[in-house]
């Protein structure tokens, strides 16, 4: 039974966090709805040149923060999914998986392409590849590495969805 309960939080929670890193960086412009609107945001440009905004004096914290902060999550998660890999397996996962976000912003025109959000992502992935060996290296049982993260996310996505509530109504 806590079992069962443990699983269903997990899944609904790695849900949650995926609708939530989808909505915020192919969705933040433009609904899926709307991605076929005539009329909608369109937006494609990319940038090769790692962290140039910042280089050119255009320092975004939320951009460069936001980005490591949202990919954190992605790391445990990866590292649950695939706990026999190698670490640096799970960094190109993480990787690949931030390319294939920036491409589908490029290829749909909902926003800019940036390698340094590629670096980024992949940073905080790294933070949350982190993250899951420390609390394995604490809790030594994969059993309770997952019970403590399924926890701790379900904690964490409770008032995360009723910001977004709010927000949704409000505006």
């Amino acid at each position: 039974m806590k079992k069962n309960i443990i699983n269903a939080l997990f899944k609904i929670s790695f849900t949650f966090y995926s609708l939530f890193l989808m909505g915020s960086i192919l969705f933040k412009y433009v609904s899926p709805i709307g991605l076929f609107s005539d009329d909608r945001y369109f937006a494609r440009s990319i940038n090769l040149i790692p962290f140039n905004d910042v280089i050119n004096g255009y320092y975004n914290s939320l951009d460069v923060w936001g980005n490591v902060i949202l990919f954190i999550p992605l790391g445990i998660y990866i590292s649950i999914f695939f706990k026999k890999s190698k670490i640096y397996k799970n960094i190109i996962k993480i990787a690949v998986i931030s390319l294939i976000f920036e491409l589908f912003q490029y290829i749909l025109a909902i926003g800019a392409s940036d390698i340094s959000d590629i670096i980024t992502n992949t940073f905080g992935g790294i933070i949350g590849i982190s993250i899951y060996l420390i609390i394995k290296k604490i809790l030594k049982q994969d059993d309770k590495v997952k019970t403590f993260i399924s926890i701790c996310s379900s904690v964490v996505m409770i008032p995360v969805t009723f910001i977004l509530l709010a927000l949704t109504i409000y505006n």
